[in-house]
């Protein structure tokens, strides 16, 4: 008994050490390394193939093309060159682009975060390591040890959040949590039962069936950090969850499953037939919706598009679709490429 009050706990500043009491406590340790390595693993299977799809919509080589050696042709392969850069540069400055170029960034920084974490080990309780001694050590050498690193990592002697200013020299935060860690592990050793158990069962609290768990970050269960996280919580699956999923139904459901856009296959399954002659195809291609959603009719434009208009008018044939203003400028475009007919500039 006079051994046992010999070892509660005492003031730092009078040079003793805190034993801990053998109520419960309260011990709960979260795994920064294991966490870090399940969001890097997961932002690999993510973002590799998202890079691959994007990668994979460059031309980043212009295309075989025998006419490049044509004198007759080097205008329009240069012209054809230019566009092919600018749609280049309109992918890479693109919202894939930035995404690509973000998550690469990111990939990157967690690899040289684990870099310098890689001497760290996924936490285990390993009381020896903990008090910094030998397996198998003697009562005698774990009182000293406890001891020692008790003095040194006490939150009366850690109180600052600047390491520099406490005899720990880390915050206080963590200081107190090493100290909790330290009582534990010397009531580990030093009490029968619990080093029975820890022998036995790696888990100085006894047997508790297998259990599974996965690594989180000690800043995600910081109480401080609570309406934070709460709220992201609340962002993430009533606001921005739901607006993703509606979105991505709402463009979706425009197409069928070959990608044609259901109100261009309506309007092919409305012209088209097997008594249908070639000559009313240009007319009917220019009635897709792609098309009029691609390159509407602008206000700025009327003048150079009613001069092309006129020049190709005489060899329209006329279709079902000639009445809407977004189809005619489609169909005025394709027959001008088919007629050789120089565009101008605003209508490029």
């Amino acid at each position: 008994a006079a051994e046992r009050r010999a070892r509660c706990c005492h003031h730092a500043r009078g040079g003793s050490t805190a034993r801990p009491r053998r109520r419960a406590m309260a011990f709960e340790v979260f795994d920064d390394v294991a966490f870090y390595w399940f969001l890097f693993s997961v932002m690999v299977m993510v973002i590799v193939p998202m890079s691959y799809s994007f990668l994979s919509t460059l031309q980043l080589r212009p295309p075989a093309d025998w006419t490049r050696q044509l004198d007759s042709c080097k205008e329009k392969n240069e012209r054809i060159e230019r566009e092919r850069r600018k749609d280049l540069m309109s992918k890479l400055f693109g919202w894939r682009g930035v995404g690509f170029i973000c998550s690469w960034t990111l990939l990157i920084a967690l690899a040289m975060r684990l870099t310098v974490m890689q001497n760290e080990e996924m936490y285990t309780f390993n009381p020896y390591r903990i008090l910094a001694i030998e397996e198998g050590a003697e009562p005698g050498e774990i009182k000293k040890a406890y001891r020692k690193m008790s003095l040194k990592f006490h939150p009366d002697k850690n109180q600052d959040d600047d390491p520099e200013k406490n005899s720990c020299l880390c915050p206080a935060k963590e200081a107190a949590d090493l100290f909790i860690k330290i009582a534990k592990a010397y009531e580990t050793l030093t009490d029968d039962a619990t080093r029975d158990n820890y022998e036995k069962y790696g888990n100085p609290d006894g047997y508790h069936g297998t259990s599974v768990t996965i690594g989180l970050p000690s800043w995600l269960t910081d109480k401080d950090n609570e309406l934070a996280i709460l709220v992201a919580y609340f962002v993430a699956l009533i606001v921005i969850i739901p607006t993703v999923v509606g979105l991505w139904w709402r463009n979706s459901s425009k197409f069928l499953e070959d990608g044609v856009m259901q109100n261009t296959a309506y309007r092919f399954y409305r012209q088209i037939s097997e008594h249908t002659a070639a000559k009313f195809m240009p007319g009917i291609l220019s009635s897709a919706v792609e098309f009029s959603e691609a390159v509407p009719c602008r206000n700025n434009q009327a003048d150079d598009l009613s001069k092309l208009h006129n020049r190709v008018r005489e060899q329209f044939v006329k279709n079902q679709g000639d009445v809407n203003n977004d189809i005619m400028k489609v169909k005025t475009l394709l027959y001008a490429f088919l007629l050789r007919e120089p565009v101008p500039p605003s209508l490029q």
